[in-house]
């Protein structure tokens, strides 16, 4: 499973991108981050406050009530690349299997898709779960 089966999802999803798009993909982006709050607990209260903050900072994005620009498209791809190479690190040094587990929540958004392929959003313009989703299984890789 390559990065560019992943770019391909997303280019099924959002055949041509704009800044609605963008917006939306960013608050799913900081909503997996999270994630990654609820998952691990750290020794002061700052870790609370930023979750909270990021939550509000995630929904805002996706319902469209708060809005992004890029100022500089260079520094924002290589702060998603350097993302994608540390988190793959954070499994690595907690020794999950990243890779694989990247391979199974992709082959999981895939049937996220309708009986024809195609996305199927909520109202906010996030691609939701079709009817043949199932939740990819990690248990293995953990």
């Amino acid at each position: 499973m390559t990065t560019e089966h992943i770019e391909l999802w997303h280019q099924r999803a959002r055949p041509t991108p704009d800044d609605a798009a963008f917006r939306v993909q960013l608050g799913c982006h900081i909503e997996e981050i999270c994630e990654l709050f609820d998952a691990v607990d750290f020794d002061t209260a700052d870790g609370t406050l930023c979750k909270a903050a990021l939550h509000v900072l995630a929904t805002g994005l996706k319902k469209g009530t708060i809005q992004a620009t890029i100022t500089d498209r260079k520094e924002l791809l290589d702060s998603l690349a350097d993302q994608v190479v540390t988190a793959i690190g954070v499994g690595y040094c907690a020794g999950m299997k990243t890779s694989q587990a990247i391979a199974e929540v992709d082959r999981s958004n895939w049937s996220k898709f309708d009986s024809d392929g195609q996305p199927i959003f909520d109202v906010n313009g996030k691609v939701k779960k079709g009817p043949h989703y199932f939740k990819p299984d990690l248990s293995a890789f953990v």
